[in-house]
């Protein structure tokens, strides 16, 4: 049954929204105040291509006032939209406009862990909890340690899916129970915010909480509204979800457009049963919920995922309470509703760890095409800060015994004091996979530290909560110990996950290197640590810029750090991830490849040494070679051939290929060449291309000289189906060449050929944001529009 009034307690502050609001900035100022003295909150990701990402969308947006569709300098090239670059219609991405890269992320990632405080609050509010209640929830899901510890990857985007979370929850709440068309209104516009995050994985994951969600609102919820009619219901709840999608299409029609020539696309690499079960959450990771240390914290983890750089710590005090809260009878149906919900996505996230997964993984669409299910965690945290606000509730209520508090205190003391003593090292050993015992044995002194932090914070919660439930704390004095707790024992632990970076000015400041590099491009390519041709010898880790750090300085080069760029770039350069043809002369040649960077002399032929060895931006050392004569960015060949798509990689690398004399073309494309008679190439063609203008999805290219048969252009940047060509002011397509680049078809006598991406999948996406934004506006304010009328009549 619902709680009456004179069941809880009765402190609540004069303006309890706004204290509240108050304590969960204060908690997340304890974890980010370097903020203030001008730190950079940057985690692994960002340094490796977040960053980078989000300051060539920055500077091009302040250039131009439009949004880059084309990001020419990883990979050879792919669509910014489409392939997804981050949140770049997330209302983060407003802040990176108008102030600083380092200060508008730091601002996104502080505003979303306040931002889940406060939306867990309201949430709660609404169930009816007292105000401390509703408190103690609030901080317990801010702090959990699945969403503070995503600032050490530098997964903004899962943040702010787990910071909306609870406000789709609420929506719920108030367009079914109370019959509020503004709660589909605000469900839209968080779904809408959900997808362009852009984790599409996460809200996903949200999408089917929030279905179990409504049914219980619509069948089973004992307090839903009289008459209610459910299939209107239902359908009202699926329209706002669909109006949410239709809020995000500006970002996710070009997606859509684009997973066929990804590696998610049919039978590619990032698809099927093996990609789909990495970097899940093993089963014996849930010790970690209560002591992180059990598995090891960043460098010291020696779990089966072989490297992690979060945690899914809950918290002892949140444990205690939320004990209570899932105990608390007086809950009623409510309880069992998220405890579902917590035990799907707890199965969901154990992966290939259960035999549960496979069936969601035949069951559920797209599930085929992602993986690191670990992140569905997030909702059991969302359910367990829930119950810790039942449970602190309860507490208030006086409807908890104190020696019931003091057996959940112990039972959490005795787990410490078993770390203490060396009895769970032995287990951890026992679990580690045989190449990991050393890494288990050496966290040993790591995790009796744990522990006995474990058994403090133990004893504390224990205190404290004994004394509230006995009375011996009540009011504000209550309100605020449960508080200390909590926040208390959640930053021992996040506190080890917020690594702050110098400001941005210094982290991404020129060194010898990249000025030179800067003067000489664009758009001249650069391998960065890579093998030359001539040495073909695979140096991935000998990277002097990781990841796509040059991208920050507008330096093109051969790989990078992205995950979904265009498969037949992937293929064409050896497979993803893999590049066995990293050393292909054709390829440095047809791409350009003009610079090398490595961390050491190393005499290469056909190269010269410009710069180095020098310090680098990085820290590390680094040499920047330069090719003796520089290949050009654009070429026209005079012969062309098609081929099957199975023996383009093969053609295209072979030793033999005459990468200036010859292209081919995919046999299911529309372009018909001549013949090649007797296997012998035509004489080459008198016909130069010079590159006379270039930006990210621009290319202008004058030509001279004639031939009197149609000749092939070839760009040094992928070929995608946005890519739209015209020569001589007439639009001719442009076609996939070599398996990957992009080509046209010259006919005699041309003097110009113009290359634009534009994509028509973003300009009907655009429309249908804005008419779908203007439409869950309209929902949502319509119960303030309608007042005034009323008033006035």
């Amino acid at each position: 049954m619902p709680l009456s009034e004179t069941d809880r307690s009765s402190y609540t502050p004069r303006r309890p929204a706004l204290v509240a609001g108050v304590v969960y900035f204060l908690a997340a100022l304890t974890l980010c105040w370097p903020m203030l003295a001008g730190k950079f909150l940057v985690g692994d990701d960002q340094l490796l291509s977040g960053i980078s990402f989000r300051l060539f969308g920055a500077e091009w947006f302040r250039q131009t006032a439009h949004i880059p569709e084309w990001n020419p300098y990883i990979f050879g090239g792919l669509p910014f939209i489409a392939a997804m670059h981050g949140d770049i219609f997330y209302p983060t991405a407003w802040l990176r406009w108008i102030l600083p890269i380092d200060t508008a992320m730091n601002i996104g990632f502080a505003t979303h862990i306040v931002l889940a405080g406060c939306s867990m609050y309201a949430f709660l509010r609404a169930l009816r909890l007292g105000w401390t209640g509703a408190l103690i929830g609030g901080l317990s899901y801010e702090l959990t340690g699945i969403i503070a510890s995503l600032v050490s990857p530098g997964h903004d985007g899962k943040m702010f899916v787990s910071a909306l979370a609870p406000l789709a929850f609420l929506a719920l709440l108030r367009a079914i129970r109370h019959g509020r068309v503004s709660g589909y209104g605000l469900l839209a516009l968080t779904v809408g915010l959900a997808m362009l995050s852009p984790h599409y994985q996460m809200t996903y994951y949200l999408l089917v909480a929030l279905g179990l969600w409504t049914l219980y609102l619509v069948f089973f919820d004992p307090e839903r509204r009289p008459g209610l009619r459910w299939p209107v219901a239902v359908a009202c709840a699926l329209g706002a979800v669909l109006l949410g999608l239709a809020v995000s299409g500006i970002q996710t029609l070009p997606f859509l457009s684009y997973i066929p020539y990804s590696p998610r696309g049919a039978e590619g690499p990032s698809t099927g049963w093996e990609y789909a079960t990495q970097y899940a959450m093993p089963v014996e990771e849930l010790f970690t919920t209560l002591l992180p240390q059990f598995n090891g914290v960043l460098e010291h983890y020696w779990g089966q995922n072989h490297f992690k750089t979060h945690s899914e710590y809950l918290g002892v005090a949140v444990l205690l309470l939320a004990t209570l809260g899932v105990s608390d009878r007086s809950r009623g149906r409510i309880r069992w509703v998220f405890g579902a919900i917590a035990i799907l996505f707890l199965l969901v996230a154990f992966g290939a760890h259960t035999p549960f997964y496979r069936l969601w993984y035949e069951v559920m669409p797209m599930m085929k095409k992602v993986r690191a299910e670990g992140m569905a965690f997030y909702l059991v945290a969302f359910v367990v800060a829930l119950y810790a606000g039942f449970g602190a509730d309860r507490l208030i209520r006086g409807d908890a015994r104190p020696g019931r508090v003091l057996a959940v205190a112990g039972v959490l003391a005795a787990m410490a004091l078993l770390g203490a003593v060396g009895v769970l090292q032995s287990l951890a050993e026992a679990l580690a996979q045989p190449d990991l015992v050393g890494t288990a044995a050496a966290n040993a002194a790591e995790l009796r530290i744990g522990s006995i932090r474990l058994l403090l914070a133990a004893l504390a919660v224990g205190g404290v909560s004994w004394a509230v439930a006995g009375r011996r704390l009540v009011g504000a004095a209550a309100a605020f110990a449960l508080g200390a707790v909590v926040i208390g024992d959640l930053w021992s632990v996040d506190r080890l996950f917020f690594h702050y970076q110098l400001p941005a000015a210094q982290l991404l400041a020129d060194d010898a290197i990249t000025a030179r590099l800067r003067a000489a491009m664009p758009p001249l390519r650069s391998t960065n640590g890579q093998p030359t041709p001539v040495r073909a010898v695979r140096v991935l880790n000998a990277q002097v810029y990781r990841g796509s750090a040059l991208m920050a300085y507008r330096i093109p080069e051969v790989l990078g750090y992205h995950g979904n760029e265009v498969r037949f770039y992937d293929e064409l350069w050896g497979g993803k991830g893999v590049y066995r043809n990293i050393g292909s002369p054709n390829l440095w040649d047809l791409y350009a490849v003009n610079y090398v960077i490595v961390p050491g002399e190393s005499p290469l032929a056909g190269f010269h040494r410009v710069v180095g060895p020098v310090p680098t931006s990085t820290g590390a050392s680094g040499v920047l070679y330069q090719r003796d004569t520089l290949l050009p960015y654009v070429r026209v060949v005079g012969a062309a051939a098609r081929i099957p798509d199975a023996e383009a990689v093969g053609t295209v690398n072979d030793p033999r290929f005459p990468v200036n004399d010859l292209v081919v073309f995919s046999d299911t494309s529309s372009v018909n060449p001549a013949p090649i008679q007797g296997g012998r190439l035509p004489p080459p063609t008198a016909v130069r291309a010079t590159l006379v203008a270039w930006a990210p999805g621009d290319l202008t290219i004058a030509l001279t000289g004639a031939d009197t048969r149609p000749t092939y252009l070839i760009a040094a940047e992928n070929w995608y189906p946005d890519w739209h060509a015209t020569i001589d002011g007439k639009s001719v397509p442009a076609h996939r060449a070599d398996h990957a680049l992009l080509g046209v078809v010259v006919p005699p006598g041309a003097r110009e050929v113009v290359l634009h991406f534009h994509s028509r999948a973003y300009d009907i996406g655009k429309a249908v944001s804005a008419f779908a934004l203007l439409l869950s506006a309209a929902l949502l304010l319509a119960p303030r529009l309608r007042r005034p009328a009323r008033e006035a009549a």
